[in-house]
């Protein structure tokens, strides 16, 4: 099935006036989910984003997939064990998510010994399996440190996995396009008539549905201010940076977790390809668009770093990136607020905040039932989302073009093939091919 450039062309041009049952807004891990859970049920649906699939937090997480051990010590039993199932679920049927041991290491910062023999214990139980942890004190020196437990995760190509959710949505009937925007809704004789403008090439747009799903992430604000309703005042933005260093200095044979020396929070050290990836920092922002590392951001990280591996520094930089958390809750603490999704409602327009990549699929379910009522219709959620499609072989860049509807070069690298974070050149000696084949498929020469 191809789902390109072409494919989007022509959507646009039969677009006007249509009307379905749902039109989605965001194409985030959140919209991709639903998207994929409804049209499996048959719902004629839209779904769109003003950027590319997956442009927004969707891509630019620490990538992994797992219960969450700071949650645990939060005392989030029940959302630990759920994401701890839905990671099994994802390790067993996804080709793209694999297992990752980290080594948890004890020093001066950490948590005690006996808590993190504890803590793994649980975490473990929880997962499905008894395995009692080990301690070990080889494999790292530095100053302050006692050793360590091992303990298994699991890690993905985030952006990835929403690609693979709007692709297997499309062959099952949806229309997914992107770098499309919605700039307006209006309640029009029974139905939500949304107003969108094409940013990728000229052009405005108006349909119809029963209900529009705002799952628009960071921004999902200013989609309630386009349908005219009051913004959620308990939404608090909270921005995660990532630094992409050289893999050179680290010898690593584990990711490695830790908790800073500077705030004790906890951190990874994630080898992906030729480059490890370091993070994160856990701010408050008041804008949706703050996708940009800061200075204070880069040195907190490098410091943190410097306290376990003393001989890595700036130079071995190569690249950095950061995403937006949209949380639901209060506090000065961005770490203490709650991780669990929240629904908000308001006339035909149903708000998600707050879902993560591991447990998007027991959101998506959670979210369609509320939607199934909306619609008065009785949708089967078991087992869903499924992932329907595959690469299967395939060369990656030619699915990337031809049944990924990636339109772009950074679409490409950043988000089907995922080179910006896992090679020292961020995917610059693939731009030449890349773009080649994108402008054979648009004919734009």
């Amino acid at each position: 099935m191809e789902f390109s450039y072409l494919t989007r062309k022509n959507d646009l041009k039969n677009l006007n006036g249509k009307e379905y049952e749902v039109v989605i807004v965001g194409g985030g891990i959140v919209g991709a989910g639903i998207a994929n859970v409804l049209s499996a049920n048959g719902i004629k649906i839209l779904l769109i984003d003003k950027g590319d699939f997956a442009s927004g937090t969707s891509s630019n997480s620490s990538k992994l997939i797992h219960g969450g051990l700071r949650y645990l010590a939060q005392g989030h039993l029940l959302l630990t064990r759920e994401l701890l199932k839905e990671r099994n679920y994802l390790l067993k049927n996804l080709d793209f998510v694999s297992r990752m041991k980290f080594d948890i290491l004890i020093d001066d910062s950490s948590w005690s010994r006996s808590s993190l023999y504890f803590g793994l214990f649980l975490y473990n139980l929880l997962g499905g399996k008894i395995e009692f942890p080990r301690f070990k004190r080889d494999g790292y020196s530095y100053d302050g440190y006692r050793g360590h437990f091992t303990y298994e995760d699991a890690s993905t190509d985030d952006a990835l996995l929403v690609v693979h959710n709007v692709v297997s949505a499309v062959m099952q009937g949806a229309t997914a396009i992107n770098y499309l925007e919605a700039t307006e809704f209006k309640d029009v004789e029974g139905r939500v008539e949304t107003k969108l403008v094409d940013r990728l090439e000229e052009g405005s747009f108006h349909v119809k549905s029963k209900i529009v799903v705002n799952a628009a992430g960071p921004w999902v604000n200013a989609a309630l201010k386009g349908y005219g309703s009051r913004k959620i005042d308990d939404l608090r933005l909270s921005k995660g940076s990532h630094l992409i260093l050289k893999k050179d200095k680290f010898n690593l044979k584990n990711a490695v977790a830790f908790r800073s020396h500077l705030d004790r929070r906890q951190m990874f050290i994630i080898p992906k390809g030729d480059v490890v990836i370091v993070g994160t920092t856990d701010k408050f922002v008041d804008s949706p668009n703050s996708f940009v590392m800061d200075d204070e951001e880069e040195e907190y990280i490098v410091d943190s770093v410097r306290k376990v591996f003393p001989n890595v520094g700036e130079e071995d930089v190569v690249g950095s990136y950061s995403g937006i958390r949209p949380l639901y809750g209060s506090g000065d603490d961005p770490g203490r607020v709650t991780r669990d999704f929240h629904i908000g409602k308001s006339g035909k327009m149903i708000t998600i905040m707050g879902v993560k990549i591991t447990n998007y699929r027991s959101a998506s379910r959670k979210i369609c039932r509320q939607i199934g009522e909306m619609l008065n219709k009785s949708l089967n959620v078991r087992d869903l989302p499924r992932v329907e499609y595959s690469r299967s072989g395939r060369d990656p860049l030619e699915c990337a073009v031809m049944h990924e509807c990636a339109l772009t070069v950074e679409d490409v690298v950043r988000r089907r093939l995922g080179y910006y974070y896992s090679t020292t050149d961020q995917g610059q000696k693939e731009t030449s091919s890349i773009k080649e084949l994108l402008e054979r498929v648009s004919g734009k020469h």
